[in-house]
């Protein structure tokens, strides 16, 4: 009976890191830098790291534009450009990648915002006027709503400026 011949990739290889960044973008797309990174931390040496996002790079399995597009797909329901743009440059990519990805999707946050404001809004409904404008203010903030857009947004709300109590 023959036996198989079971090829080996030698830990710390190139051909390992190739195979190690292809299971991670199974997983989800991320983009070069975040890619490269991830296989150093994992104990492949720079150079390897290196070779092996060149190479994923060149048989079109890591892609950073689609990546990015992904990442703003995802956090773009719950959160604002400014805090989309800081997690795109935290993983990675470039300020020119980012401005492209977000210029894509004006709208959505516009509608983001009136979803996350509504919920805390409602959720603050115990709170003093004034406590309750604060908290709200500050949690959009946090998730990176231009902070325009919130004071607007609170301004027209029916309730701050005595009316029924509906939020727009």
């Amino acid at each position: 009976m023959p036996r198989r011949i079971r090829k080996t990739l030698e830990p710390g290889s190139a051909q390992a890191a190739y195979a190690r960044g292809l299971k991670l973008l199974e997983i989800r797309a991320r983009g070069r830098e975040e890619l490269r990174r991830n296989l150093e931390q994992r104990g492949f040496a720079a150079e390897a790291a290196r070779a092996a996002v060149e190479r994923l790079e060149a048989e079109r399995w890591l892609d950073d534009l689609a990546a990015a597009r992904a990442l703003v797909r995802a956090k773009a329901p719950r959160y604002g450009r400014l805090r989309i743009a800081r997690e795109l440059s935290v993983k990675g990519f470039s300020e020119e990648t980012a401005r492209r990805v977000l210029a894509e999707e004006p709208a959505a946050e516009a509608g983001a915002l009136g979803r996350v404001f509504r919920r805390l809004w409602k959720s603050s409904a115990s709170l003093s006027a004034a406590e309750r404008r604060r908290r709200v203010y500050a949690a959009l903030v946090r998730r990176g709503f231009a902070s325009e857009s919130i004071s607007a947004m609170i301004r027209n709300s029916h309730e701050v400026d005595g009316g029924s109590g509906e939020i727009p």
